[in-house]
């Protein structure tokens, strides 16, 4: 009797294992039906088709826990109705959508090189309109990411080099030309806000191009004439600013001096401050600090956050080169503000 129940056991095992896997063949079965009519099928009844293929071959796909059991016939066709999926949704859709996303995952995760050349290159493809997206909504950080993508898919990566060249020259003559225009106003009309917007956009040029033509001059410029003002990005540029420019959360600005200076300075960070002398040095133009002697006046002790201080009366040792910034260190927390 045990060994009866034990092979009526068995025997419902192997019926429930050949029913899923008659069950996911006929997924694919399925799916290979509708592609292939997709093939020869035009306009609205190609789309219908493609459409049918995806749902069928997804089914398998999700079915599947282990991802590299699906064989290069399948990976091959389900990457080619995803691309299908994922184009119409970018067409009509945004791309920011979750389905794209969702997409996305389901392409790397059957993407290898055995899939055939013409089908990655599709994929980057599409990977280059996502960048296109992404440019058209000025985030050239997502856009280069994309970019890089495309060219890790491809067995020729270099039509995207030149891509990613090109974007990255587009966006730097943008922001250096808004850096110039800001510059110009605000010298012709004395608008501080001007010359901090030019310092934020000049920067923002250099962090993808440090050697574009006459940055480095228009730099040294517009931070000459920000000497005696607070660089806080914030309060002249709408939206998200780059944290590789917008690096600090204390400002400083010289009020007078060089080496019995006058600093003023406002607390942005998410503290007080103790502020001692011996935190504050001044840089020269070969690297070499001078920390401001215990004769300096401070005013006050501690600078609470969001509060400013003018009262900073600090002494230095005579530099021996050319003074290129002055610097407030403690601990953590690390400002600037540079002549030049």
């Amino acid at each position: 009797m045990r060994n009866a129940f034990k092979i009526l056991l068995c025997l419902s095992a192997v019926m429930l294992l050949s029913y899923s896997c008659s069950y996911i063949s006929s997924d694919v079965s399925k799916g290979n039906k509708a592609y292939n009519q997709a093939k020869k099928a035009e306009g609205i009844n190609k789309r219908l088709l493609e459409k049918r293929a995806y749902i069928f071959f997804q089914k398998h796909y999700n079915a599947t826990s282990d991802k590299s059991k699906l064989n290069l016939d399948f990976r091959r066709k389900f990457i080619e109705m995803s691309l299908v999926r994922a184009n119409m949704v970018l067409l009509e859709g945004t791309y920011d959508m979750d389905a794209i996303k969702l997409f996305i995952r389901d392409i790397d995760s059957c993407l290898t090189k055995e899939i055939p050349s013409e089908v990655r290159q599709e994929y980057a493809k599409f990977l280059l309109l996502m960048a296109d997206s992404s440019i058209a909504r000025n985030k050239l950080d997502e856009a280069l990411e994309w970019i890089a993508k495309a060219q890790s898919v491809v067995d020729d990566p270099s039509p995207m080099e030149a891509k990613r060249k090109e974007v990255i020259a587009d966006f730097t003559k943008q922001y250096f030309e808004l850096a110039s225009q800001s510059y110009a106003e605000g010298i012709d009309n004395k608008n501080e806000e001007s010359l901090v917007k030019a310092e934020y956009y000049i920067q923002l040029a250099m962090v993808y191009d440090p050697k574009y033509p006459g940055a480095e001059d228009l730099l040294s410029k517009i931070r000459k004439a920000n000497v005696n003002t607070y660089s806080g990005y914030a309060r002249v540029i709408e939206g998200k600013l780059d944290p590789r420019v917008n690096k600090y959360d204390i400002y400083l600005a010289v009020v007078s001096g060089t080496t019995n200076m006058t600093l003023s300075m406002f607390n942005y960070s998410y503290n007080p401050l103790r502020l001692k002398a011996e935190d504050f040095y001044l840089v020269d133009v070969n690297g070499e600090k001078y920390r401001a002697l215990p004769s300096s006046k401070i005013d006050p002790e501690i600078l609470d956050t969001q509060h400013e201080t003018k009262n900073l009366k600090l002494v230095f040792p005579k530099p021996k080169a050319e003074i290129k910034k002055v610097v407030y260190e403690n601990g953590e927390h690390y400002t600037e503000k540079n002549f030049f």
